[in-house]
């Protein structure tokens, strides 16, 4: 079995994050867009993204990103916990990135586990988020507090994503290349609560 280590060169094999992120100011018009695409509705879900780091930011520093992302399927009677490492990006107008999910359970576990290794808490927010299916992307239509709305289209390379952005006519829109991660991030040290998670 492969294993892997945080800034170990072995993650050069790790899977890829290749996407592409924009923001839209109406759901319905990108819904629209979707079903005359063709694309099929996955499931709409109310997550809890939380950050982890080492006590000396070092993850952050070397471009790596350690969270948990916790949410409930509708009809579900258990919650879910996602442990993500993201590596650094590669340049480019896209968010690509070598990515490493585990399931982590029971999910009110998986804070205790970071923290039993040293890993400290950062910072955390809310996100509504809609998942669609088109032509091996997946679309995702987000919601945060105070952002607003974005369109995530992954994929298994670049060329796929453009393909399918234009697919959904969002060739116009603007890329942003920040995560929500260090988008929250900076909004939370200008503008701080008591548990440095944004909410709705």
């Amino acid at each position: 079995m492969q294993s892997f280590t945080f800034g170990d060169p072995a993650v050069s094999v790790a899977p890829r994050e290749i996407e592409i992120k924009m923001r839209i100011t109406d759901l319905n018009i990108a819904r629209q867009a979707l079903q005359a695409a063709g694309a099929a509705h996955i499931e709409t879900v109310h997550e809890l993204n939380e950050f982890f780091d080492r006590p000396d930011a070092s993850l952050r520093k070397a471009g790596n990103g350690l969270r948990i992302r916790s949410f409930r399927r509708d009809g579900a009677a258990d919650a879910e916990s996602l442990l993500t490492w993201k590596g650094p990006l590669a340049p480019g107008i896209m968010h690509n990135r070598p990515s490493i999910d585990l399931r982590a359970s029971p999910a009110a576990l998986a804070p205790a586990f970071l923290a039993a290794l040293g890993y400290v808490r950062t910072a955390g927010f809310e996100k509504i988020r809609e998942s669609w299916s088109l032509t091996a992307c997946r679309i995702e239509l987000d919601r945060l507090p105070h952002f607003g709305i974005f369109v995530e289209i992954e994929g298994p390379d670049e060329p796929t994503v453009l393909h399918v952005r234009s697919q959904l006519a969002m060739d116009g829109l603007e890329t942003i290349s920040n995560s929500y991660h260090a988008m929250v991030a900076e909004y939370l040290r200008q503008f701080p609560v008591p548990d440095n998670t944004l909410r709705f």
